[in-house]
């Protein structure tokens, strides 16, 4: 009985990666659980600021959604501190904690962080087409979330 338990599990969990990735590559994701109302409004007042999908996950996972079920089964068991940007791409999330200095960075730094991120994440996740599971990589220590910012000169 706990074999076809498992069985049902991959497939669902397959089911529900397949529409994630589908639904979000070419996108960011703020994971979260709660963010002060002054910076979400500094956020919001960004050029683009609003174009990041946050996701609140105090909130349980819902049945059929596939974001708040990777928030909850494989982002939140990271342990990074919140939020987290993630970066989705075809078959791949950048992921990097969005602290420094023990608080939550400016919102303005995003553009810079999602840049760097693209080379220095702490954890790329790769969906395996072997095994259809997400297969993460630890990448930048936790400690270290100092971004490069290109100044132009």
């Amino acid at each position: 009985m706990k074999a076809l338990t498992r069985m049902f599990a991959r497939r669902r969990d397959a089911r529900l990666l397949d529409q994630f990735f589908a639904r979000y590559q070419g996108r960011t994701l703020i994971v979260h659980q709660g963010l002060a109302l002054d910076w979400l409004e500094e956020l919001l007042k960004l050029g683009g600021g609003g174009g990041h999908f946050r996701i609140d996950a105090r909130k349980s996972p819902g049945r059929h959604s596939p974001v708040s079920w990777l928030a909850h089964r494989f982002i939140l068991p990271l342990d990074l501190p919140l939020p987290v940007l993630c970066d989705v791409g075809p078959t791949t999330i950048a992921i990097r904690h969005l602290h420094s200095a023990g608080r939550p960075c400016h919102p303005a730094d995003i553009a810079w962080i999602l840049e760097d991120m693209r080379v220095r994440a702490r954890v790329h996740a790769t969906l395996s087409r072997h095994s259809h599971e997400l297969v993460a990589d630890l990448g930048l220590p936790v400690a270290d979330n100092a971004y490069e910012m290109d100044l132009g000169g």
